[in-house]
């Protein structure tokens, strides 16, 4: 097939074939393109070097090579290519890409974003596929390292390209993105550009400025906007768009620094500054506004063996399993510890008592002991000590260790969003494990808003909320550190009330409920979705809410418009609607007996009007053996099999589970039961496994909506029955 020198040449200059230097080489490219397609990689790697080595101004070749050489990892060989392209064409979109991607698999994301910038900025109005592929890369290795917006960034460029077929993993990105109850909803979208006055004499400039923004020219858009900034320094539209052009180029330092003077900003009203000033706090590189510190004690101890019986005869220590004790070792240590305790704020409780917030404990501390070596004494540290607990812990291990002397240092920074959350002991109960899991969430939420307001901060000049709030001077601050906390899905899904209390503590006004029309439901910000009243909505929109609040969790927001549907007449109009409904309080509940008994109720509907599904019984199984409902679980096995087993993809699909959950083997046995086992009981927990008959569980911190994360040492294992065992 002969080339069309009138086509764009591949090696990205933008040029036609017949004006472009590549024309003496271009004969080959057919051959080469028919070996790619025909999956010769390798020696199509071959020819293209032969062709290289015959025309060094290949350009089309490096472009076609640098493409192979990702597909085939060969990551050094493709940063040697990317700088021969450079040398060639050095503003090539395509050869800045290919630089872009060999830092990125270096791990050098700084340089990788700026060469991607780069790439962006020399590409016309047609984005090669190439550079947009690179880009969807970039946003999820961005989301790895906490750069969220510019993850989103970069992301939605992939997404929203046209033609481009590999979105699918900029998807995700998008879906982690939103999804995360642990991204902060001030987060989860990008700032909304502001507007320039209509009277300046500047504002021609900006909008070219604007325009080359909207074109990805981000390099390009920068220099008019700094050079715009020696004008007018604090003008919010300037500093808005540069605070883009930070964005793209994923400089999170220069994002907090643009987002502060932002929030400084008079002419802007006091909610946009104080969610300026807290995206300033969030976005920085290592939160150390808004992190608590930890305090760490270490000591020369004497016989291990009697201070490791005088911790165990205390009733407010616990020896943690040999597995947690090896899984502390420390970086600064050259061995693990012999053992490791928690230090406690009560008694321990014994394993027949019935869990209550009352009597059970929580972790002030965790000591670890280590023997006598050859080169120094045995040894106590103690870890994991917030400033508020560092004297009790202190004063407790010079209880059991009299004479000891202590030295005490700084240890690393926790984020607040942990320190707020009570740690609980991993203490044993025989209880129901649904009774410890709804003790555990009651502490949780029990006691999450009173932490919040008595947490040390930073940003609040290392005062709680409850002590800034006392300093009148310090209210924007303490309004600030309110809009941070009631921001983050994982503390207001613990308790819809949360915001009132912290606004009370820190005297700061509430916030009041949103009445919107159904015309502007669209319109509404994520930060703002909790504050929503669904009341006067038609279905529609409350139906649109529900979906949204689930793709960028919104939790309180979702219970209460899932409840609404629930309550209206979609329940009779429309099935598929109302289960979507259930399903949406069932995943928002926190903790399993709540979600069993509304999956119960789920099922009652869906089979009251034919609409009960695979999904809905294999959630049922996942939530049995996550809740340790061993009955439940055999008898949720069983209704699987009896109403799908004439269907071998639903069959096949109950296998896989099975076989991920660790309980059969590929061929369909039943593994042997026991803590031993290697796969967790469920995604949340990271211990051994447990099967659903074979014993009581330990209690443990587990996740916001998890089961107790620690394996239970007890007990025979329990037979699993599956189809076919009968």
């Amino acid at each position: 097939m002969s080339v069309d020198t009138y086509s764009i040449c591949p090696c990205g200059n933008g040029k036609k074939i017949k004006f472009c230097k590549c024309k003496d080489s271009i004969h080959d490219m057919d051959r080469v393109i028919k070996m790619v397609e025909g999956g010769q990689v390798v020696p199509a790697l071959d020819r293209l070097a032969a062709i290289l080595e015959e025309h060094p101004d290949a350009a089309w070749a490096l472009a076609i090579r640098g493409r192979l050489l990702i597909d085939l990892r060969e990551y050094d060989t493709l940063a040697e290519n990317a700088e021969r392209f450079m040398r060639l064409q050095p503003s090539n979109p395509l050869a800045l890409t290919q630089r872009a991607a060999a830092k990125l698999f270096s791990g050098d994301v700084e340089s990788a974003t700026g060469s991607m910038l780069d790439a962006l900025t020399e590409s016309g109005r047609e984005v090669d596929s190439f550079v947009i592929s690179v880009a969807s890369v970039l946003s999820y290795t961005l989301l790895q390292t906490g750069a969220f917006l510019t993850a989103r960034a970069y992301a939605t460029l992939a997404v929203m390209a046209e033609g481009f077929e590999g979105q699918n993993a900029a998807m995700d990105v998008l879906g982690q993105l939103n999804h995360a109850p642990t991204i902060p909803m001030l987060l989860k979208s990008l700032p909304e550009p502001i507007s320039r006055p209509s009277t300046v004499d500047w504002g021609e400039r900006f909008d070219e400025a604007q325009g080359l923004l909207r074109s990805n020219k981000v390099v390009l858009a920068e220099t008019k906007l700094q050079s715009l900034q020696r004008v007018a320094s604090m003008e919010p539209a300037i500093l808005s768009g540069l605070l883009h052009c930070a964005i793209w180029r994923g400089n999170l330092e220069r994002q907090s620094d643009l987002l502060r003077q932002l929030s400084q900003c008079e002419s802007l009203d006091q909610q946009q500054r104080v969610r300026f000033a807290a995206m300033a706090e969030l976005v920085h590189p290592d939160l150390k506004g808004i992190s608590v510190s930890l305090t760490r004690l270490e000591a020369t101890i004497g016989d291990l063996d009697e201070i490791e019986m005088a911790f165990l005869a205390d009733s407010r220590v616990l020896k943690l399993p040999a597995e947690a004790a090896q899984s502390l070792r420390q970086e600064d240590e050259e061995v693990a510890p012999r053992v490791a305790f928690q230090i406690l704020d009560r008694d321990r409780p014994e394993p027949t008592e019935a869990p209550s917030v009352d009597n059970f404990p929580r972790s002030l501390a965790i000591v670890l002991l280590y023997g006598k070596q050859t080169d120094r004494d045995a040894k106590l540290i103690a870890l994991d000590m917030q400033s508020a607990d560092a004297e009790t812990v202190q004063s407790k291990l010079s209880e059991l260790l009299p004479g000891v002397e202590y030295q005490s240092t700084q240890d690393r920074q926790l984020p607040f969003l942990v320190a707020a959350r009570p740690q609980l002991a991993l203490v044993q109960f025989e209880a129901d494990p649904l009774a410890v899991d709804e003790t555990i969430v009651s502490i949780q939420r029990s006691e999450v808003a009173d932490r919040l307001t008595k947490i040390a901060l930073p940003m609040l000049g290392d005062r709680s909320l409850v002590d800034a709030a006392q300093d009148s001077d310090a209210k924007f601050d303490c309004s600030v550190a309110v809009t941070i906390m009631e921001s983050y899905d994982l503390l207001t899904s613990l308790d819809e009330e949360l915001s009132g209390k912290i606004r009370s503590a820190a005297n700061v006004d509430a916030l009041p409920g949103l009445t919107i029309s159904d015309d502007d439901i669209e319109d509404v910000a994520n930060v703002d979705l909790n504050r929503v009243d669904v009341a006067g909505l038609n279905n529609e929109s409350r139906i649109y809410l529900m979906n949204r609040a689930q793709q960028v969790s919104a939790t309180p927001l979702l219970r209460r418009v899932a409840q609404s549907i629930l309550d209206s007449n979609i329940r009779n109009e429309n099935p598929d609607v109302t289960i979507m409904a259930y399903f949406a309080l069932v995943g928002s509940s926190t903790n399993f007996k709540s979600k069993l008994a509304l999956l119960d109720e789920a099922k009652a509907y869906a089979k009251a009007n034919d609409r009960v599904t695979p999904r809905m019984l294999f959630l049922e199984l996942e939530l049995r053996l996550q809740a340790r409902d061993g009955e439940g679980f055999q008898q949720s096995l069983r209704e699987v099999s009896e109403t799908y087993g004439n269907n071998p993809e639903v069959m096949a699909q109950l296998q896989q589970m099975l076989m991920s959950w660790g309980l059969i083997r590929p061929d369909g046995s039943p593994r042997n039961a026991g803590p031993a086992a290697a796969a967790p009981a469920s995604p949340q927990a990271e211990s051994g496994l447990w099967t659903p008959d074979s014993g009581s569980p330990a209690a443990a911190p587990p996740a916001a909506s998890g089961p107790p994360a620690s394996a239970p040492e007890s007990g025979s294992g329990g037979k699993l029955w599956v189809p076919g065992m009968d």
